[in-house]
């Protein structure tokens, strides 16, 4: 794992952590030493991550954010026109949930707040090496959206209807 896809991770893991978490446990967690957690999380902090030392650990600075389960549909092709919605009206994707006729509900990690963090999920996913996790499901997928306001969460949605994405809600996703 390179340092991005490690950083990544580290910041992933404290976010869904409930209490602090150690360095030595992060470090364990990551199979680095205790001293590339330190300078990653010197460098998280330096690309705006508000990430808060603790006598008991690591925690990331609540970020006191609105959320919103949408419900989208569209192709591959659209994915970035999605993100670019959501990112260049103040959001943030934080994940994207499917409901899988096998599987049941999948669910993974998305925490796209800015264009060039859509097109790297975008490269990524256009290098042949992943598939969309909608593409399971014929395009249809959830969203956790977040923002500073319900205001900023309406424009999303309403920009995402306009665009033909949005759907309403089904009732297993609010369970």
């Amino acid at each position: 794992m390179d340092g991005q896809a490690r950083r990544k991770k580290l910041v992933e893991i404290i976010r869904q952590s409930d209490k602090p978490v150690s360095g030595t446990a992060l470090a364990e967690k990551l199979e680095v030493s205790r001293q590339v957690v330190v300078t990653d999380i010197a460098l998280i902090r330096a690309n705006g991550v508000d990430v808060i030392s603790t006598n008991r650990g690591y925690v990331i600075a609540s970020e006191d954010k609105c959320k919103r389960i949408i419900k989208c549909h569209h192709s591959d092709d659209d994915i970035l026109d999605e993100l670019f919605v959501i990112v260049d009206n103040g959001g943030r994707a934080e994940n994207v949930i499917i409901n899988h006729r096998y599987y049941n509900r999948l669910e993974a990690p998305l925490n796209v707040s800015s264009r060039r963090q859509a097109k790297e999920f975008m490269d990524a996913i256009k290098s042949g090496k992943s598939k969309s996790l909608s593409s399971a499901t014929s395009g249809y997928h959830y969203h956790i959206i977040s923002a500073d306001s319900e205001k900023t969460l309406d424009i999303i949605e309403a920009e995402l209807k306009e665009k033909g994405y949005w759907l309403p809600l089904d009732d297993w996703i609010l369970q």
